[in-house]
């Protein structure tokens, strides 16, 4: 039995997260399967051949609660036949992430769950993944609880880099405390830098937690980012 979740504006994790109005969502359920669209269209969402999410649109995410096992998952671009799957299996209590992404210019499907993030006691990491197909390529700056000055994230940042290069969006680690994270877009927003953009999130990790930043479209225009566990 599955029962969709619509994630909205934002939820709180177990730490404290804030953004600034829409450029800022944060995204947390309670089992089963989460759905990101990086791809440009809306896409529908399959579950062991049942429909079980319509139309998800670009830029956004939803989720649903599945049981605990092995699933095969399917995304389709809504109202198109072709469709492309990743094989699963989910936890209790968790959630495994699929990204609908754009490939070749075509849909394609990426899982964004990583199980070699340990996270030392005493210790919090982050990542951040640019699934933003519209907004090219990116500039990423943080300041983290052992560091307070604004560090570039990596250089270049580009469109679903993950899948060229597995290494390519490494967690980053720290200590205990707060992670302050700012994106905006190259060159038409890098005059905003440190002080101007308004895609930003700021979230306190506690000792053991990690944390994924999703670089995202923004209804409209420009970039948004989205935190999950």
């Amino acid at each position: 039995m599955h029962t969709r979740f619509a994630l909205c504006a934002f939820v709180l994790l177990a730490g404290t997260v804030s953004g600034c109005g829409e450029s800022a969502t944060s995204v947390h359920a309670v089992q089963g399967v989460r759905i990101v669209n990086a791809y440009t269209q809306p896409v529908d969402v399959f579950v062991d051949g049942a429909l079980v999410v319509s139309s998800v649109p670009p830029g956004q995410l939803d989720s649903v609660e599945q049981s605990a096992g092995a699933h095969t998952v399917e995304l389709r671009t809504s109202g198109a036949t072709a469709s492309v799957s990743v094989p699963l299996t989910t936890v209790a209590g968790a959630f495994s992430t699929i990204a609908a992404v754009r490939s070749g210019g075509t849909l394609s499907a990426s899982a964004l769950d990583d199980t070699n993030a340990v996270v030392p006691t005493g210790a919090t990491k982050v990542r951040v993944l640019h699934l933003a197909p519209n907004a090219g390529e990116i500039q990423v700056f943080r300041t983290q609880p052992d560091w307070g000055t604004p560090i570039e994230w990596q250089f270049p940042f580009l469109y679903d880099s993950a899948a060229i290069d597995p290494l390519a969006n490494p967690y980053f680690q720290s200590t205990v405390g707060t992670w302050d994270i700012r994106a905006w877009r190259k060159p038409s927003e890098v005059a905003l830098g440190w002080d101007g953009t308004t895609a930003r999130v700021t979230f306190a990790l506690a000792s053991g937690e990690k944390r994924t930043v999703l670089v995202l479209d923004k209804p409209g225009g420009g970039i948004r980012l989205s935190v999950i566990e």
